[in-house]
């Protein structure tokens, strides 16, 4: 680890700017070169065990990600961002236990973030951690940055959800009522659970009044998972399709699609 790092500050004094990964192996833990690798890797993680409640050292940017339920992830990948030199990050997965730990020496400040990333129902998912603290740190003083994996929820600072958004289009026009246009808040979707959600964990059935969004109307904040889904206009029944089909249906079944990496929707097309 420690010849890694060393590596990826030369780069980013020699460079200007770039990229510095360390490999993963299947299970998301740092992968060795070669075998005294593998010893300093195993010593790292044993002090990484004690980073989520440990003390701040100099030089060192550590912590833990959990789950929502305080379990452990593995595999996510903590970026610590040179905030002087553009795109400069040092990167590093967290081990079995969750826990990571990266040096960040030099005179700069770094900002710390994190991404896990699962497959689910033949689909990639790239979801960003919420951090503990949220603040730019000074290199050679160290910090301890602790995620959150969050399914749903909102962003801290007001910067969007953790989750994707179920989004619709609803044709106004009632055909019991020529001169009544229908709005949007009054449309109520259900959400099925069809299998596990991305994290594994069983969800539950999510039933609520749409909101209007910067980007449509609909629920802003789903955990990712697939969806039977089925949508009523006050105590109406509203035939639902995916967005492009041509068949209405009373429910149809959907999974999340990439707009961009980390942003999600379902986006259906509602009628009475």
């Amino acid at each position: 680890m420690g010849r890694l790092l060393a590596a990826g500050v030369l780069l980013m004094t020699l460079g200007g700017c770039g990229m510095v990964a360390v490999p993963t192996d299947d299970d998301g833990r740092g992968a060795s070169r070669n075998g005294d690798a593998s010893a300093r890797r195993t010593d790292d993680h044993a002090t990484g065990r004690r980073a989520g409640s440990g003390e701040i050292e100099p030089g060192v940017l550590k912590g833990r990600v959990v789950d929502a339920e305080g379990g452990p992830v593995a595999g996510a990948l903590i970026a610590a961002d040179n905030q002087m030199v553009y795109n400069s990050n040092l990167i590093v997965p967290t081990d079995a236990d969750g826990f990571y730990r990266v040096e960040t020496p030099g005179s700069f400040t770094f900002h710390a973030t994190g991404t896990v990333t699962r497959r689910l129902d033949g689909r990639e998912y790239v979801m960003d951690l919420e951090p503990d603290d949220d603040n730019p740190y000074a290199g050679p003083e160290g910090a301890i940055r602790n995620f959150t994996w969050r399914l749903a929820g909102t962003k801290p600072g007001d910067r969007g959800h953790y989750g994707g958004a179920v989004l619709f289009y609803l044709n106004a026009a009632d055909p019991g009522n020529p001169e009544v246009f229908l709005e949007d808040e009054k449309v109520t979707l259900t959400l099925t659970p069809q299998g596990p959600l991305i994290d594994g964990s069983t969800g539950r059935t999510i039933t609520a009044r749409a909101e209007r969004t910067p980007d449509g109307s609909g629920l802003p904040s789903v955990p990712i998972g697939r969806y039977r889904i089925t949508a009523s206009y006050e105590d109406r029944q509203l035939r639902v399709r995916s967005r492009g089909d041509e068949e209405y249906a009373r429910e149809v079944v959907a999974d999340f699609t990439s707009v961009m990496t980390g942003i999600y929707r379902i986006e259906l097309e509602l009628s009475l």
